[in-house]
């Protein structure tokens, strides 16, 4: 049943990106700026639509090891605020344009001692954009993740 939840989840998320209209071409005179190894940045097109790929797929990770699943409202995943605060951060992340943008990430501890801190999920997180994801079932997996 928990598969079906989150198949049904992972197919409500890629409707809504596919129903979003497709950003004009740029002139091929204009250069595209190319990302500057920051796995959160994105320069073209390609990139940024993989990048969206690989943190649904972290969403999907974070919710089958016991995090929340999260929610979408435009280009943000989000915690829903009627979660039960719990060991596992409430997270939001803002997907980055589809042109020569940023992924931004947030985390937040709502009990006393989470299971990771905030830093730790966004290595966890830039590992998964970088394509060298950690496992976020082992705490040392995750101490020792690099992105």
């Amino acid at each position: 049943m928990p598969s079906r939840i989150l198949a049904l989840g992972a197919v409500l998320l890629l409707a809504g990106c596919a129903g979003q209209a497709p950003a004009p071409e740029q002139p091929a005179s204009v250069p595209l700026v190319v990302s500057s190894g920051d796995p959160q940045r994105c320069g073209e097109r390609a990139e940024c639509t993989t990048k969206v790929s690989r943190t649904l797929l972290f969403v999907f990770d974070y919710a089958a090891a016991g995090g929340h699943l999260l929610q979408r409202q435009g280009r943000l995943l989000f915690t829903p605020d009627e979660a039960a605060p719990s060991e596992w951060p409430a997270v939001a992340i803002r997907l980055a344009e589809p042109v020569d943008s940023r992924f931004d990430f947030a985390a937040e501890c709502q009990v006393a001692q989470c299971r990771y801190s905030a830093e730790e999920l966004l290595r966890v997180y830039r590992s998964y954009l970088a394509d060298r994801p950690c496992s976020l079932q082992l705490a040392s997996a995750v101490h020792g993740c690099e992105p």
